[in-house]
């Protein structure tokens, strides 16, 4: 969501007046309230206590969401029509072949019971999408769910089951470590090497003062970290809760900060800044031939639980000291941009891919690729690191990874698949038609989703394979090498790019009859103002022609002509012909009109060739003048040319859209615990009876395939997009979604009557407006003499 939308919730009480008097009144003085940003709400349940891929979220009395992870409520910076009427049972999607708005028992159970305020357990499994809606991810769920007492919310938590049941522990008492004079300074751990905080959590901030909480969001946590850590080494320093709690004075200005993630914050940056203080990183890898430079390596990095993200450029001479700023012209630094450590995409990829392959590196390009420059196109590498006692208690710690400059890394991939199987270089006894050098084979490296990561046309490089062979793609769901999950979003907005008529019209009414003769006899009285040329009663402009030859200049210089007076000009005939001035003979007369008449006849039987005519463009003259670029039409006497614009308005409205999705079947790859190849064939796909066949092959270690396709037989390839696309009910399905009403609370009481009712005497009413009887049938009388006398007359 953009930073300038801060959504809020309101809470609101009637205020009555509850003075004792003698005489019992029942006053209602107003009501009372106030607007609560829901992000305050959000941060009393602080997301590094749910861990990765867990999350908190809020329902109210109606089952709509105060929030949720995959809320969104705005749409092309504007807000949703719907955004505050988001149901609990549109952003919770059950795993499942459900068609689209199906009731899933169990989740409308869950639904009510957030409702009810009931306090249960309960694990489901769910479908979720992620990378803006391109990529998939289905896991089994556990919810919790807890009422607020005084409030129509419900709070609900939903953890992975598995590795979500559990969490690492690892902190560092800071006073213990302050008062400790062998251990290192706490502001020691921060001094060396690249590093960066989650922006969005607190660690430390100031409450109940006004000008420091603007402060919050304009400093940088990494200044405030600085900051409140130097603080921390000052004698009398103690821990601040971080509750929200009345502040004892009007004037605080304290600081507070959350004593759980700042421990874990020291834990992680002390056991991550070890390679940073003695040596250089490069140093510590055993390769001599430096891995960096061979795969094309530019950032190693490390993420961890607590927020921390620590990177080491393999460009910089000093590993003690900061990246330079990048220029204008250069684009920022990765970590510079995905620098919320458990809340990235790579960091969730990886740590779910853990549960299929725990010793697998997640690669990943950007989808728009291919519209980048080459030099900065990145591939990202990640893996997770696991806390482990035994086969059942594990949880994630961190996630390290590195950035490769993808031209490197498509050599490397080009370098090994050209080899010959048999033999450690390409040599003159390798049979080329086995490997990927040859020119009948198209060899891709596609991701766990279906995205390509290395192709021999680095044009195709970030897009989805079944947009370049639709067919092979839908070979390797058939084969199960990939699976296709529908995904449904109830959050959509479609656009309408024409407005629908509407059958019904405007009630005539006099006011609007007299409106419309009005514009009638306007729009006469300028239409005959504009055929008889009135106007130019009170604007008389005379025009006249001229000739020039733009020839004799690079621009034509119309200032400089001398025209005549009006006077001198005078009607002639079609026959007549100029007379000659004084200084002209009768024969230089003859011969001009002579001259003009061959030019009238040579316009006559002009031809144009338009072969040589661009589109859009002008006849191209390569003997005659060139204008300059620069050259203005209005410059030669002409109007500048007046453009079309047309306005293609659009009204955005919600819907439902559906998108399928894809995701790698590593189970079905594997045999006997050994990754086999899986081989298929188009057969009869041209009109010639040629076969396409192709082969798939498992990369271990990795979350990526290689997908080989013979190129020699021209199949026709169908095309598989990922777009989402709109939900189209029938009457009927309409029908039925409009009485399928999902439960919501009623009012536990409804008061409508108080014994002491009858002792308020001062009670309000209301009356009507309408005329008296008697005037009322005095009208009708005088209509109906009326009436009378004009049909007797």
């Amino acid at each position: 969501m953009k930073e300038g939308y801060r959504l809020m919730t309101t809470v609101s009480v009637p205020v009555f007046d509850r003075k004792k008097t003698s005489v019992k009144t029942a006053n209602l003085l107003g009501v009372a309230g106030t607007d609560v940003p829901i992000r305050e709400i959000e941060k009393l349940v602080p997301p590094y206590k749910l861990g990765v891929n867990g999350y908190s979220f809020m329902v109210n009395t109606n089952g709509y969401v105060l929030y949720h992870p995959d809320l969104r409520p705005v749409f092309q910076d504007i807000l949703k029509p719907n955004y505050n009427s988001v149901d609990f049972a549109e952003v919770e999607l059950p795993d499942d072949d459900s068609e689209p708005r199906e009731n899933n028992t169990e989740f409308l159970d869950l639904r009510r019971d957030l409702i009810e305020h009931q306090n249960v357990e309960q694990v489901l499994r769910i479908k979720a999408h992620l990378d803006e809606m391109k990529r998939l991810v289905q896991r089994e769920q556990r919810y919790f769910t807890q009422g607020i007492d005084g409030t129509p919310f419900s709070l609900g938590i939903a953890m992975p089951q598995g590795y979500g049941r559990y969490k690492v522990y690892g902190q560092i008492e800071l006073s213990l470590e302050i008062s400790d004079p062998r251990s290192n300074k706490a502001m020691d751990h921060f001094t060396t090497g690249n590093w960066s905080l989650h922006p969005d959590w607190v660690y430390c901030e100031y409450k109940y003062n006004q000008e420091q909480e603007e402060s919050n969001r304009t400093v940088a946590p990494e200044e405030q970290m600085l900051e409140f850590l130097s603080r921390a080494e000052k004698p009398h320093w103690k821990w601040r809760s971080t509750r929200t709690r009345p502040p004892p004075e009007p004037t605080m200005a304290q600081s507070q900060c959350d004593k759980d993630l700042v421990q874990s914050l020291l834990f992680d940056a002390r056991a991550t800044n070890v390679y940073f203080n003695t040596m250089d990183i490069e140093d510590r890898i055993e390769d001599k031939d430096k891995a960096h430079q061979r795969f094309g390596i530019t950032t190693a990095f490390v993420a961890t639980r607590s927020g921390l993200t620590r990177w080491q450029d393999f460009t910089n001479q000093d590993p003690t000291q900061p990246n330079q700023e990048p220029t204008s012209s250069q684009p920022p630094h990765f970590m510079k941009i995905h620098n919320r450590a458990i809340d990235e995409i790579w960091y969730k990829r990886a740590v779910d891919y853990y549960e299929e392959d725990p010793d697998a590196y997640v690669y990943s390009v950007p989808f728009d690729a291919a519209t980048r420059n080459p030099e900065e196109v990145l591939v990202t590498a990640t893996r997770a690191i696991f806390i482990e006692e035994n086969t059942y208690r594990k949880a994630p710690a961190a996630v390290v990874g590195v950035t490769i400059k993808h031209k490197e890394f498509v050599n490397y991939f080009k370098n090994e698949t050209h080899k010959c199987p048999s033999y450690p270089s390409t040599t003159n006894n390798c049979k080329t038609g086995k490997t990927c050098d040859s020119p009948s084979l198209d060899c891709y490296l596609l991701d766990d989703n279906g995205f390509v990561v290395v192709s021999e046309d680095d044009s195709d490089t970030g897009k989805f394979f079944g947009t370049l062979e639709g067919t092979i793609m839908e070979s390797l769901v058939q084969s199960e090498v990939y699976k296709r999950v529908r995904i449904f979003d109830y959050q959509a907005v479609c656009l309408d790019s024409k407005m629908e008529n509407n059958s019904a019209s405007f009630l005539t009414t006099p006011i609007q009859m007299a409106k419309w003769a009005a514009h009638w006899m306007v729009s006469n009285v300028f239409w005959m103002l504009v055929k008889t040329h009135l106007y130019t009663l009170w604007d008389p402009n005379a025009a006249w022609a001229y000739t020039h030859n733009p020839e004799e200049a690079q621009y034509p210089n119309l200032g400089n002509t001398q025209h005549q007076d009006f006077h001198d000009y005078k009607e002639m005939g079609p026959d007549e012909s100029l007379p000659p001035e004084n200084n002209e003979t009768q024969q230089e007369a003859v011969m001009d009109d002579q001259l003009m008449k061959e030019y009238v006849d040579d316009l006559d039987n002009l031809n144009y060739d338009i072969s040589g005519v661009p589109p859009g463009g002008a006849p191209v003259d390569d003997g005659g003048p060139q204008y300059p670029q620069d050259y203005e039409e209005d410059q030669d006497g002409g109007y500048p040319s007046l453009e079309l614009a047309y306005i293609n308005t659009t009204h955005p409205r919600p819907c439902d859209k559906e998108v399928y999705l894809y995701k790698l079947q590593n189970h079905k790859l594997k045999q006997d615990g050994v990754y086999k190849p899986v081989k298929g064939k188009l057969s009869n796909c041209h009109t010639n009876g040629c076969g396409r066949p192709f082969s798939v092959q498992k990369v271990r270690s990795t979350n990526l395939i290689l997908v080989a396709v013979n190129n020699l037989c021209p199949c026709d390839s169908r095309k598989l997009d990922i777009e989402p696309m709109e939900v189209k009910y029938d009457e009927e399905q309409k029908c039925r979604r409009l009485l399928m009403l999902h439960y919501r609370k009623r009012p536990q009481v409804c008061v409508n009557y108080h014994p002491d009712e009858a002792e308020i005497k001062l009670c309000g009413g209301a009356g009507s407006l309408g005329l008296p009887s008697s005037v009322l049938l005095s009208l009708l009388f005088l209509v109906q003499v009326y009436t009378t006398h004009l049909l007797r007359s």
